[in-house]
């Protein structure tokens, strides 16, 4: 258990079949996404999200904006699913479905909305490109990796810990 937010306790769950729906659509649109835009690879994914999205007068995102995040979201767990043996993880924490994955043999969690979403809003020249965190990520889950030669904040291992995630 772990709080993140003032009484909010994180709880793992079972998915809605609401939940199991919204990620099969939007892993669905992204692959058609990437047929029609001749997407090859997760960097011109994210190229494509950042080019579409949108503000409000207020700064917040529009919901249109928000939709396709979360349907990078899903789509980036699931390209990663299938190259590891990581899982997608409910939680009582919803920001949304899939943003979570976790091994249930070694318990490394990667919080695939953090990442994306810091790589969306990063305007670094030097960050790492999603591919090249999608290739560590694979390489650390495999044991060819330890955490702290992960180039994202946003992975968790029993043996380390939270710190860098928790970090104010």
């Amino acid at each position: 258990m772990m709080d993140r937010q003032a009484g909010t306790i994180f709880r793992i769950r079972e998915f809605t079949r609401r939940e199991k729906t919204c990620i099969r659509q939007d892993v669905k649109r992204f692959e058609k996404i990437g047929r029609d835009h001749h997407c090859q690879s997760l960097d011109d994914y994210a190229n494509f999200v950042r080019e579409r999205m949108k503000r409000t007068v207020d700064g917040e995102f529009t919901l249109k904006s928000v939709m396709l995040i979360r349907g990078f979201i899903a789509y980036f767990g699931d390209r990663l699913m299938r190259e590891t043996k990581l899982a997608r993880v409910a939680t009582t924490l919803e920001l949304a479905p899939g943003w979570l994955l976790r091994d249930a043999a070694t318990f490394q969690t990667v919080f695939v909305g953090d990442v994306i979403v810091d790589c969306l809003l990063t305007d670094d020249l030097w960050a790492p490109t999603l591919d090249e965190i999608m290739d560590e990520l694979i390489d650390w889950n495999y044991g060819y990796l330890d955490t702290e030669d992960v180039p994202t904040p946003y992975v968790w291992d029993p043996n380390t810990g939270l710190q860098n995630y928790l970090a104010a």
